[in-house]
């Protein structure tokens, strides 16, 4: 039969197999191999149904392949044991009145496709995971960033109330001293009044002694009043920058304090140059001047000793002020001294822990710094503006 040769062709250069039925379903011819894909390797006296069972049900359809002589089924990829791929195609032989069902191999590509489809999945799932990653990270970032912007302003709100907290324990120490402050001037005031008030009752009361009396009144009352205006310049809060002289400005914050050291037998000695000018905040700076020696007379207090000195040196270089605050009242401990300046450290049984930190924090708001050294004798610390 022609087509008989046409298909061995077929079969030979391109290894497909094929069966060849008549209108009974009869097996009149296969290729040699055809059995790799059947059930049973002899197809004598059997028909197609017992050879291909996926044909099974098709019987119609493939009498109407050879009545209409113009048509072919292909039959989708289907799984043959142990390990292949085939497509089927059935077509009419009307010269011979038979079917022809042509199988083709094609495991590699079926492979290659379901390789190639497992790898697309695994690409795809890899991408899902990493897009929901991502997601994941991004809302973890966005959450870090909340986290960070709340603990940022808790941190901010702290350090405000940490300053306020350090300007108020100031200010109660300022009160008393200017307390003390006060009662020389008013004792002075009450001794005047009485005097003119004895000397009116005996008649003796000159033009001379009121005035002088009265001079005497008016040059308390002023001190009285230049202290109230200190007190409320030193708690004023600087709004801006602006230069200031610092030999005036620290003789300012002791005119309201340096009594009160004098009453403990505490000198305060400022020596240096009158006409260095530093640009910021004028009462900021003061106050680091009065927390450090007030950190002096509080170890003075701790430990009374004679000749209790606190020396303040105004120096410059460079067009950089260094002004250095040192005492003779024996010194950092060595192992704590690198911590300081740290929140809440502190060494004094009631002390807060705040001053020193504020202080450094201070300078360095104003792009200066503050720092400490032990020597002989006592502590000098150093500000540089």
């Amino acid at each position: 039969m022609y087509i008989q040769e046409v298909f061995k062709s077929i079969y030979n250069k391109h290894l497909y197999e094929y069966f060849i039925i008549n209108r009974e379903f009869e097996i009149v011819s296969h290729s040699d191999r055809v059995y790799k894909y059947c059930d049973e390797e002899s197809f004598e006296d059997s028909d197609i149904f017992e050879a291909i069972p996926e044909l099974i049900g098709m019987e119609d359809e493939m009498i109407e392949l050879l009545d209409r002589d113009n048509d072919r089924i292909d039959l989708p990829i289907i799984f043959k044991e142990p390990n292949n791929y085939i497509t089927i195609s059935i077509t009419p032989d009307t010269e011979y009145n038979n079917i022809i069902i042509l199988f083709e191999d094609v495991t590699t590509i079926t492979n290659a496709q379901q390789s190639s489809l497992q790898d697309r999945n695994q690409k795809t799932l890899l991408l899902a995971e990493l897009a929901d990653k991502n997601l994941q990270l991004e809302n973890f970032n966005r959450d870090i960033q909340v986290l960070v912007q709340e603990e940022i302003s808790k941190n901010v709100e702290n350090q405000k109330l940490i300053k306020l907290q350090a300007r108020h324990a100031q200010m109660g120490e300022i009160i008393g001293m200017i307390t003390h402050q006060w009662k020389q001037p008013l004792s002075a005031i009450n001794v005047n009044c009485g005097y003119l008030q004895l000397k009116y009752n005996n008649g003796t009361l000159t033009k001379d002694i009121f005035d002088n009396k009265m001079k005497s009144i008016l040059a308390q009352s002023e001190h009285l009043h230049q202290t109230i205006l200190d007190f409320q310049n030193f708690f004023n809060p600087s709004k801006r920058k602006k230069k200031f002289n610092i030999m005036h400005s620290i003789n300012s914050i002791l005119g309201l304090v340096k009594s009160d050291y004098s009453i403990k037998n505490i000198s305060i000695v400022v020596k240096g140059e009158d006409n260095i000018e530093v640009e910021g905040y004028e009462n900021e700076y003061n106050q680091v001047i009065l927390s450090l020696i007030q950190n002096a007379k509080d170890e003075f207090l701790s430990n009374t000793k004679e000749d209790m000195k606190i020396e303040i040196s105004i120096d410059s270089l460079s067009g950089v002020s260094i002004v250095k605050v040192k005492d003779n009242a024996g010194g950092i401990p060595e192992h704590i001294i690198d911590t300081i300046f740290d929140v809440y450290m502190t060494t004094k049984k009631e002390g807060s822990g705040l001053g020193l930190h504020i202080s450094k924090s201070v300078m360095e708001d104003m792009g200066g710094t503050l720092s400490v050294s032990n020597i002989k004798n006592g502590a000098e610390f150093s500000i540089v503006l």
